[in-house]
C-alpha cells in the first residue's frame, strides 16, 4: 500500500486535486490511500517521521510558510529516499530550483488548464504504480534510524555493518557513505533486520551481501572498500 500526501495552502484547490487523486485510485484499482491533505509543511514531516513505505507527494511551492515545496521536498527526500515526488504549482520559472536541491521530481504540473492537471496527474500515478511494482522488497527496504526527534532512512544494501559501541549502550552503524550513533541493542536489532544480515562476533553484525572475503585463518572478514571487521569462532559459522 502506497500513500499519498497533498501538501496546498490554497484549501479549493487542494481539495480539488485530493478528490482527482482519490477518483483515479478507484479507478485504476491501485492500492493507494490519501494519508494526509494539508496546508502546512509540518505536517506532512510529523506524518512520515518513523514510516518505512515509500510515498508519493503532491506538492505546491508557495505554501505561504516558513518552508517552500522545495525545501519541503528536500526534508522528504532525507527521509524517503526511494519516494516519489511531484509538483503542481503556478510558478513555472522555479522548477530550476528543484535541481539545485536535489528533490528529483517526477513532474513539474503546472495550475494553468484544470483538464491537463487532472490527465498528468494521472499518468504520475500510473507511473508510481509501475515503478513501485518492479522493485524488489529487498530494494525498498530501509533501516529506519532515529536520532532525537529524526529519523534517517538508510537502505539495507548501503549497510556494511553495525558495531557495539565502546562503553555506551549505542550503536554504530557503518554505511557506503555515512556513519550514524544511535541508542540501541545488537539483540534486538538482530530481530529487526533480514537475513541479509549476520552475527559474526558479539560487538558486529554485518551486511553479507557486501562482504568480500571471508579469512577464517586470521579471523577476519573483509567488507566493501576496504572495511575489515573481526569474527569469532563461534559466530563465524554461517559465513563461508
Amino acid at each position: 500500500m502506497l500513500k499519498v500526501y497533498v501538501c496546498e495552502d490554497n484549501a479549493e484547490q487542494r481539495d480539488y486535486l485530493t478528490v482527482c487523486i482519490s477518483d483515479i485510485i478507484e479507478v485504476e484499482d491501485f492500492e493507494f490511500e490519501i494519508a494526509v491533505s494539508t496546508g502546512n509543511p509540518r505536517v506532512i514531516l510529523d506524518a512520515i517521521q518513523g514510516e518505512q513505505q515509500t510515498g508519493i507527494f503532491f506538492l505546491d511551492i508557495d505554501l505561504n510558510t516558513d518552508m517552500n515545496g522545495i525545501e519541503l521536498a528536500s526534508e522528504i527526500r532525507k527521509i524517503q529516499p526511494r519516494c516519489y515526488i511531484i509538483f503542481v504549482t503556478t510558478h513555472s520559472d522555479m522548477s530550476y530550483m528543484t535541481f539545485s536541491y536535489k528533490v528529483e521530481a517526477m513532474d513539474f504540473i503546472i495550475k494553468d488548464n484544470v483538464r491537463e492537471i487532472k490527465n498528468r496527474v494521472h499518468q504520475c500515478l500510473i507511473n508510481c504504480h509501475q515503478l513501485s511494482d518492479q522493485q524488489s522488497d529487498d530494494v525498498k527496504k530501509n533501516y529506519m534510524v532515529k536520532m532525537g526527534d529524526r529519523v534517517k532512512a538508510i537502505p539495507y544494501d548501503d549497510i556494511l555493518y553495525f558495531e557495539v559501541a565502546k562503553n555506551s549502550r549505542k550503536i554504530i552503524l557503518y554505511a557506503k557513505n555515512c556513519k550514524l550513533e544511535f541508542i540501541g541493542k545488537m539483540k534486538d536489532l538482530e530481530k529487526d533486520l533480514d537475513q541479509r544480515f549476520v552475527r559474526c562476533h558479539r560487538s558486529f553484525l554485518i551486511n553479507k551481501e557486501n562482504v568480500v572475503t571471508v579469512n577464517k585463518e586470521a579471523n577476519i572478514v573483509t567488507l566493501c572498500g576496504g572495511v575489515t571487521c573481526p569474527i569469532s569462532v563461534r559466530m563465524g559459522k554461517g559465513l563461508t
